[in-house]
């Protein structure tokens, strides 16, 4: 028996190692895909419960621009650790008229849900980017999301051309950035 749990925690870890290095890997150097017909169109932002910080948005009328979209809730602990670089991205391209970032905030829990509470948390977290409250999941549904947070880069063309899912960190921040003026190049 006591060789079964040896062997069985044994297992476990190794293939938790493995999914991790495999995981880790997978996101340290996402690259552009440099086929500007590659990617797939970006889904429409459908049935905003609200918008924040922003007229509603319409990705199709956003054609010409790199848009990040991003999808996060306030109470999740790596969304907030991301709000840094969302910042960064906020002073380093306030100037370029080329570019557009939009958060969706999906809840997670029901206390979530509250618009005075989104508005307070990104107001005090500085986010001024457009926020597409998404109180009913139609567009996490729509852009086939798993995760919080995840970030999508949208092409000039309309195209997801990247996809980030989880803390960006340094490196995440890094080679996204370079994503972001890379698109602005084409």
């Amino acid at each position: 028996m006591r060789k079964i749990i040896l062997f069985a925690t044994a297992a476990m870890f190794i293939t938790g190692s493995l999914w991790f290095k495999a995981r880790v890997r997978s996101e340290e150097a996402p690259a552009v895909n440099s086929n500007k017909s590659a990617g797939v169109p970006a889904p429409e932002f459908t049935s905003v419960s609200a918008w924040i910080n922003s007229k509603p948005v319409r990705l199709g009328d956003q054609k010409g621009k790199v848009v990040v979209v991003h999808f996060w809730t306030n109470g999740c602990i790596n969304c907030i650790h991301n709000y840094p670089h969302y910042r960064a991205w906020q002073d380093k391209y306030r100037e370029e008229k080329r570019f557009l970032m939009v958060g969706v905030h999906t809840p997670e829990f029901e206390n979530e849900h509250d618009l005075e509470q989104i508005e307070a948390k990104a107001a005090a977290n500085k986010l001024t980017f457009a926020i597409a409250v998404d109180n009913d999941n139609a567009n996490w549904n729509a852009w086939k999301n798993r995760f919080w947070p995840c970030i999508y880069l949208v092409d000039k063309s309309g195209a997801v051309r990247q996809r980030w899912d989880g803390e960006l960190g340094d490196k995440g921040y890094e080679n996204m950035t370079a994503a972001i003026d890379d698109l602005l190049k084409e």
